[in-house]
């Protein structure tokens, strides 16, 4: 009898894959006429007639048979994937209706989450349930950009993770957690979910790999059974036997054949899974070195407002504010930017140059000279490029100059690349260090040595070939100034 009851649960899921929802609701209603149910078949049939509803567009009883089959799911009972199964259907029935918006499709999972604190108290939810139901209540979440209450239910799955939750699920709920903390600008959060990620998609791939190695080594003693079964009838079935074995190796020929196709594959898909990590964490610390530079760039330009302020020279300092603030809006708009155009990146400096003459002019003389034909606002450039070097040339080569200096910046086009040029008639590297004070010779330039880092990382990402050469321009004399060659491919 039980066996006839599971027949018949049968050609209800036959009638609901056909469409033809009066025939199942009629089969559903045979089923409870004819045979006892108990309360794991009472989920089952309420789930299978809430999928009916949800075919026919009557939601509120869809909504309602999927109630009551949660309901009736039996207490203190460990459940497994197939008791289950119908009302992740019945679900998936109603989040794909047609007329529901993610509100509707939030109240949806979160009403209807068997794994909610209430329901594991009262039943065996299997770990890997709740992290999938609590991942697609955050996922709503993350589409409505409520990433507060997203990171909430993806808590609730990282609560659950213990030793013996799957690798894969664990590896779905941080990178999930990765997307929400970097989309909330938590840079350090993400970073570390995708360690953690990264570590557990390991772990899962080694388990596939357990599981294909298991899975040969059930071939290949399916192949010594067939080699026995062979030599048992060797003697009766000779002239079969030929053909059996030429049978058994063309079998045998193609499983390794596709075991090698998968293996393919397999690898092939696990490289790009690999270089595709690397590149968001490059991508991440690209970010991150530069929105450094805004800080390390607002904190020297304010020194030079500070001084004018000291000195009481209120209109320079008003002059200095208004170009300054100039400035301010332009950094602050391209460090949003992984590139900028070439004459932004022009203007940016001959703004920011404009600013230290005024306040360093008894100091040093300039001239910006653009020795190209083109227009460049096709070429794009790392935004902050450039300004750094400049920066340096004045706070540590001219400032501590006796008598005027002299910088020069200049732009040149050498075949297929532009060369940028920064040369001033300063101390000299080796006198400025020797200037520097203890605390000063601990303290490493953060502009230089971010966009050093940052054009290491565009060429590797970008597959482009930034380079900058820095060197003495007379490394005989005592002061001697320095050169700064940028080359940048067009």
């Amino acid at each position: 009898k039980a066996l006839r009851q599971q027949c018949e649960e049968g050609l209800v899921d036959v009638e609901l894959l056909r469409g033809n929802t009066h025939k199942t609701l009629s089969q559903l209603n045979t089923i409870e006429s004819n045979y006892e149910i108990d309360s794991l078949a009472a989920s089952r049939i309420n789930a299978k007639r809430s999928q009916v509803y949800a075919q026919q567009e009557d939601y509120s009883n869809a909504y309602e048979a999927l109630q009551n089959s949660i309901n009736t799911i039996p207490k203190n009972q460990k459940l497994e994937e197939k008791d289950y199964e119908a009302i992740g259907k019945a679900k998936e029935d109603i989040l794909e209706c047609k007329d529901i918006n993610t509100d509707k499709k939030i109240d949806v999972t979160t009403n209807f989450n068997i794994s909610t604190e209430s329901n594991r108290k009262k039943i065996e939810v299997p770990d890997e349930l709740t992290i999938q139901e609590n991942l697609q209540i955050a996922s709503l979440y993350e589409d409505k950009k409520d990433f507060a209450k997203a990171e909430h239910f993806i808590k609730i799955s990282k609560d659950v993770i213990d030793k013996n939750t799957a690798a894969a699920s664990v590896a779905e709920v941080y990178k999930k957690s990765a997307d929400i903390n970097r989309k909330r600008g938590e840079i350090d959060a993400a970073l570390a979910d995708l360690e953690k990620y990264t570590f557990a998609k390991e772990e899962s791939i080694r388990d596939l790999e357990a599981e294909l190695k298991k899975q040969i080594e059930i071939v290949q003693g399916q192949q010594q059974i067939d080699l026995v079964k062979k030599d048992f009838d060797l003697e009766e079935k000779e002239n079969e036997l030929l053909k059996s074995q030429l049978q058994t190796q063309r079998v045998i020929i193609g499983l390794l054949g596709l075991l090698l196709l998968a293996s393919l594959v397999f690898f092939y898909f696990l490289n790009k899974s690999a270089k595709a990590k690397r590149k968001a964490n490059q991508l991440l610390l690209v970010k991150s070195l530069r929105t450094q530079m805004n800080p390390h760039f607002i904190f020297n330009a304010l020194n030079s407002v500070n001084n004018f302020i000291s000195k009481n020279d209120e209109k320079a300092a008003n002059k200095f504010l208004s170009d300054f603030s100039r400035l301010m809006r332009k950094v602050l708009d391209y460090s949003q930017r992984d590139f900028i155009s070439f004459e932004e990146e022009i203007e940016l400096n001959e703004l920011y140059l404009k600013l230290e003459h005024f306040r360093f002019r008894d100091k040093f003389e300039y001239h910006f000279k653009k020795n190209t034909e083109s227009s460049l606002y096709d070429l794009e450039v790392p935004p902050m490029l450039i300004q750094p070097f400049i920066e340096n040339a004045v706070w540590h080569g001219l400032r501590y100059k006796e008598g005027k200096g002299q910088l020069n910046v200049s732009i040149d086009e050498v075949g297929s690349e532009l060369l940028v040029k920064i040369e001033d008639n300063g101390i000299g590297r080796k006198k400025s260090k020797e200037l520097k004070t203890s605390s000063q010779k601990k303290y490493k330039s953060t502009g230089l040595e971010n966009v050093s880092k940052r054009v290491a990382l565009i060429n590797e990402i970008y597959q482009k070939n930034y380079k900058i050469e820095v060197s003495d321009v007379d490394g005989g004399a005592e002061e001697t100034g320095t050169v700064v060659l940028i080359w940048i491919p067009k």
